[in-house]
C-alpha cells in the first residue's frame, strides 16, 4: 500500500512516501518559498536525489510538481497512490484519525482562529489534493490524538461548564505525533518495554512542547486548548496572564485581530531577543553580547527545566528524558542549559557526548545519571502513515469482512 504523508506550511509542502506494511520510505522531499518567485525544491526518490530552482505560485503547482516528480521514479501512475495524509492540527469536534471529507474541513474552518499558522494551509493543500486526485482517499491525523489518555483533571479548564460544553474548551495538546513517535522509539533504543517506561518527552523547535509519558500514553502536555501556550515558540506567545492581553487591548486600543498577530507573529523568542525566532541566529547574537538574546536563551531553557520539574512530580518517577524537534536535536548549549542544575532529580548529560551530538540518535546520558537522557530525532510522517494504514486496512476488513 503507498501512502503519501504531507506536512503543510504557509509556503512549504514537505512530503514523503512509504510503502506499507513494510513501513519503508520510498521517496521523500520538500518545496520551500511558494509564492516568492524564488522557489526550490529538493527530493530523494528511489535513491535518486535531485534539486532544482523554480518558482511555485501557489500550493497547487507544489503538488503537481511533486507529483509529477514521483511519477518519474516511484508510481507508475497516479492511480497506485493508495491515499494521501496530513498531519491535521485541530478541528472542532475531531481529535482522531479521520476522513477528510467536507464535514471535518468545515470544523477545521471553525478553528482557524485557534491555530491561524496552521489550518489554513492545510485546508488548502488538502482541497488541491481532493481536485488533483478525486478518487484517492485523504485522511487526517489530528494532532491532540496522542493525548487523549490524559485524565480528565490534567485536560479540564477552570471555567464556567456552558463554556466547556459549548465550545469545546479543553486542554487538546499538539506535537501529538512526534511524542508518540519519541514514546514508541525510545524504548526500542533503550531495549525495555514501553509499558514499564516513564518518559518526558521534549519537542523543541519553532513550536514546542513537552510531555509527560507513563507506560506509553500522554498523562499531560504543555500545549492546552491552541498550539499559542506552554513554553514559547520562535514567534508565538506561549504562557500569558490572560488579563495582559485584556489590558493591552484597552490601553493600546489594538483590535482582536492586531492582537492576535501581535501574540503568534511577533512574540515568543523573536519578540523577546528582538534578533530572530531562530535559536541559531539568537546564540549568535548572545555570544556577541546581546543581552536581550542571552534573556531570550536563558527563558526559554528554564521553562523547559521547569516543565521538567512538573512531570517529574506527575509521574513520580523517570526513566528518561528525551530531545527532539530543530532545536532539541541540534541544540547542543540549549540540552546543555536545561540540564544543568537537574542534578538532583537524577539527569546529568555527560557533556563530551552531549556535544558530538546533532540530529543523530544517541545516548547522552552521564555514568552517575539515574535518569537516561536521548536525543531521538522525530518523525512525524511515519506516524502518521501507521495511523492511516490502519485506518484504510479497518475500512477495508469492514467492508469484506
Amino acid at each position: 500500500m503507498r501512502i503519501l504523508v504531507t506536512n503543510v506550511g504557509s509556503t512549504s509542502l514537505k512530503y514523503n512516501l512509504y510503502d506499507f506494511p513494510r513501513e519503508q520510505s520510498l521517496a521523500s522531499g520538500r518545496v520551500e518559498r511558494i509564492g516568492s518567485g524564488k522557489g526550490t525544491a529538493a527530493w530523494n526518490h528511489g535513491g535518486h536525489p535531485g534539486s532544482v530552482e523554480q518558482a511555485f505560485a501557489s500550493h497547487r503547482e507544489a503538488i503537481e510538481f511533486i507529483l509529477e516528480k514521483l511519477k518519474d521514479h516511484v508510481l507508475a501512475t497516479l492511480d497506485a497512490l493508495d491515499c494521501v495524509a496530513f498531519k491535521t492540527v485541530i478541528a472542532k469536534g475531531y481529535v482522531g484519525c479521520e476522513w477528510l471529507d467536507e464535514t471535518v474541513l468545515r470544523a477545521m474552518q471553525d478553528y482557524v482562529f485557534l491555530a491561524p499558522a496552521h489550518n489554513p494551509p492545510y485546508i488548502k493543500a488538502i482541497r488541491l489534493f481532493r481536485e488533483i486526485l478525486p478518487d484517492t482517499p485523504l485522511i487526517g491525523l489530528f494532532e491532540p490524538a496522542f493525548h487523549l489518555t490524559m485524565p480528565d483533571y490534567a485536560r479540564v479548564y477552570p471555567i464556567p461548564k456552558a463554556w466547556r460544553e459549548k465550545h469545546r474548551i479543553q486542554r487538546y495538546g499538539f506535537h501529538g505525533a512526534s511524542h508518540r513517535y519519541i514514546s514508541e522509539r525510545l524504548p526500542q533504543l533503550m531495549n525495555r518495554p514501553k509499558e514499564a517506561l516513564n518518559l518526558i518527552t521534549c519537542h523543541l523547535g519553532g513550536s514546542s512542547s513537552l510531555c509527560a509519558i507513563a507506560g506509553g500514553k500522554s498523562m499531560d502536555t504543555s500545549l492546552g486548548f491552541t498550539p499559542q501556550t506552554g513554553i514559547f515558540h520562535g514567534s508565538r506567545i506561549g504562557d500569558f496572564d490572560p488579563f495582559a492581553v485584556l489590558f493591552l487591548m484597552r490601553e493600546e486600543g489594538y483590535t482582536i485581530d492586531a492582537m492576535v498577530e501581535e501574540l503568534t507573529r511577533k512574540s515568543g523568542l523573536l519578540g523577546l531577543s528582538g534578533v530572530s525566532e531562530d535559536m541559531r541566529d539568537i546564540e549568535a547574537a548572545m555570544d556577541a553580547g546581546n543581552p536581550d538574546a542571552a534573556l531570550a536563551f536563558q527563558s526559554f531553557c528554564y521553562h523547559i527545566k521547569k516543565y521538567i520539574g512538573a512531570y517529574t512530580a506527575v509521574l513520580g518517577r523517570v526513566d528518561a528524558l528525551a530531545f527532539a524537534g530543530g532545536i532539541g536535536e541540534r541544540g547542543v548549549r540549549v540540552r546543555e542549559e536545561v540540564c544543568r542544575g537537574l542534578e538532583h532529580l537524577g539527569i546529568r548529560l555527560d557533556p563530551q557526548k552531549n556535544a558530538a551530538c546533532s540530529a543523530t540518535e544517541m545516548d547522552l546520558t552521564a555514568p552517575e545519571a539515574s535518569v537516561a537522557v536521548w536525543v531521538v530525532p522525530t518523525n512525524e510522517e511515519l506516524i502518521v502513515a501507521r495511523a492511516a494504514y490502519e485506518k484504510l486496512e479497518s475500512a477495508d476488513a469492514a467492508a469484506n469482512p
